[in-house]
C-alpha cells in the first residue's frame, strides 16, 4: 500500500514541476522568431571498426564538423560512427517587448535535432527574456 502512495506522490510531483516550468516560461518570456546567421559546430566523430579476426580499432576525428565533409555526412548516415558535438548557434531576432533588433546564441549538442537540422538563414523560435532582452531560449 505504501508503495502505491510513493508512486502517486512522485507523479504529482513530477507533474507539478512540468506545471512550475510552463508557468515560468509563459510569465518571464515573450515568443519570437529568430534568423539564424551563424553556426559554429565542434565534433569529435569516433569511428569503430572490426577486423576480420574479431579485434576493435577506433580513430578520433576532432574539430570544426565542416572540415570533415566527408565524415560527418557519413557519420550521420551510418550507425558505425559515435559523434559527440556541440553548436553555437548565433541567431538575429527583435524583442516582442519593445521592438529593438537583438542578436543571442543558442547552444545545441549532437543529442538535439537542431544540431543536424539548422542552417543560416533558418527560422527558429524563441523565448525572449521580459528583463533582460539579450537572454533568450529554445522556443
Amino acid at each position: 500500500m505504501y508503495r502505491l502512495y510513493g508512486m502517486v506522490a512522485a507523479v504529482l510531483f513530477i507533474a507539478g514541476a512540468m506545471g512550475v516550468s510552463a508557468i515560468n516560461r509563459t510569465a518571464n518570456y515573450k515568443p519570437a522568431k529568430a534568423s539564424v546567421y551563424e553556426i559554429d559546430r565542434k565534433c569529435e566523430i569516433i569511428e569503430t571498426r572490426t577486423s576480420f579476426d574479431g579485434k576493435k580499432s577506433s580513430s578520433t576525428y576532432q574539430g570544426e564538423c565542416k572540415t570533415a565533409d566527408d565524415a560527418w555526412d557519413k557519420a550521420k548516415a551510418k550507425h558505425d560512427k559515435t559523434i559527440a558535438a556541440t553548436a553555437t548557434i548565433k541567431v538575429s531576432y527583435v524583442a516582442p517587448q519593445d521592438n529593438t533588433s537583438q542578436t543571442g546564441e543558442l547552444h545545441f549538442t549532437s543529442r538535439d535535432d537542431e544540431f543536424y537540422d539548422l542552417k543560416a538563414g533558418d527560422v527558429v523560435d524563441v523565448l525572449v527574456d521580459n528583463k533582460d532582452h539579450t537572454k533568450i531560449i529554445k522556443g
